[in-house]
């Protein structure tokens, strides 16, 4: 078995892997929006610590995309590391390696060269907010974890896309996207903007969170026979050309796995109804609160339920209290096997533990 920590993100994505007896590993994917560090994600991992003078330690720190509602939160928490490092105070947390894809490595795994050129177009379009933010948070982070010893992908070696594979003690790991397309179409944003020599095309990029999902990593994680599929903020279609390109779906059945965290937060424009019908789960999770944005969207849960036979047993997870998706839910419910299960207000996060009966 293994456990999923689900933090109040908001309307973003935090949560802790947590495998392995009796020595447990961990990985951190995603830190929410900045103020979800402070807020919950600095306490959780505190819990971590083995009650000794050792600090918690995390084997990875993932991060799926630049985009504030997941990167905000791991800006904070490196800037602490940071802190303590400059001041000569032990760190506060033990990281042995950061996953992060930025959007120019990934335009240069394509055509190398072509960030570099295309820079002076990024320095400028930064004068806008949006992009600007974005813009400061990868840099952050790439700052940090130069200064860390934490850059380089270990053990990729590199950025972390369609086909990569690596194993973490008894944990497989094997990255479903970015795929081939979405890198194409990074690439060819950037040409774009190389051509007309014009910044607006970058902010018009960088504002466009549709190009910060094309990046998202996407990650099948199996320990034990159990299957979890993250899928950060892809888009449905790019997850489902991962797992056929890598040999883990075709058209005979569905792939089955036993946890999906659902793509961008349950968002109706990341998936369509065949998604559902291609990957099925015992627990379902939407990382969201409803307030910022509408999700999870109404429709998708709709055709999350309608996927499944009527006696199928799986349980919906919300990280949050939603009224508009828990009445959609009930409504869909009637003659139904499905479960719903929602984080009170007082835990601090919402505990999935894979080999339990859904």
């Amino acid at each position: 078995m293994y456990t999923f920590d689900f933090l109040d993100a908001k309307h973003g994505d935090c949560f802790l892997v947590r495998w392995g007896t009796p020595d447990e590993r961990v990985m951190l994917v995603d830190g929410g929006p900045g103020g979800v560090y402070r807020a919950s994600l600095r306490g959780r991992l505190q819990q971590l610590g083995t009650g000794g003078d050792a600090p918690p330690h995390l084997d990875v720190v993932c991060l799926s995309h630049v985009d504030d509602d997941h990167a905000g939160g791991l800006v904070r928490l490196f800037r602490d590391m940071r802190q303590a490092q400059q001041d000569g105070d032990a760190p506060p947390y033990a990281v042995d390696a950061l996953w992060f894809n930025s959007v120019e490595e990934l335009v240069d795994k394509r055509a190398p060269g072509l960030s570099a050129s295309v820079r002076p177009l990024v320095e400028r379009a930064a004068t806008d907010a949006a992009v600007a933010a974005s813009y400061q948070q990868g840099r952050d982070i790439r700052n940090a974890a130069s200064a860390l010893h934490l850059d380089g992908n270990t053990p990729f070696g590199g950025p972390l896309t369609e086909g990569a594979e690596t194993t973490l003690g008894d944990l497989d790991v094997t990255v479903v996207a970015p795929d081939e397309a979405a890198l194409e179409e990074l690439e060819e944003r950037w040409r774009k903007a190389k051509q007309r020599g014009d910044p607006d095309v970058i902010t018009a990029a960088y504002s466009d969170s549709s190009v910060q999902n094309l990046s998202s990593i996407v990650l099948l994680l199996r320990h034990h026979g159990r299957t979890a599929l993250l899928t950060g903020d892809a888009r449905g279609d790019h997850v489902l050309t991962g797992l056929r390109e890598l040999g883990l779906l075709d058209d005979s059945e569905p792939l089955h796995v036993d946890l999906l965290k659902l793509p961008h937060h349950g968002s109706d424009r990341n998936v369509e109804a065949g998604f559902f019908e291609q990957v099925r789960a015992d627990h379902y999770v939407v990382s969201a609160d409803g307030v910022r944005h509408h999700h999870p969207n109404e429709d998708t849960l709709r055709w999350l339920v309608e996927s499944r036979a009527p006696d199928d047993e799986y349980v919906v997870h919300l990280t949050n209290h939603i009224p508009f998706a828990e009445e959609e839910l009930t409504r869909l419910s009637e003659g139904r096997a499905f479960g719903v299960d929602v984080r009170a207000p007082a835990e601090q996060a919402l505990v999935v533990t894979i080999g339990d009966r859904p």
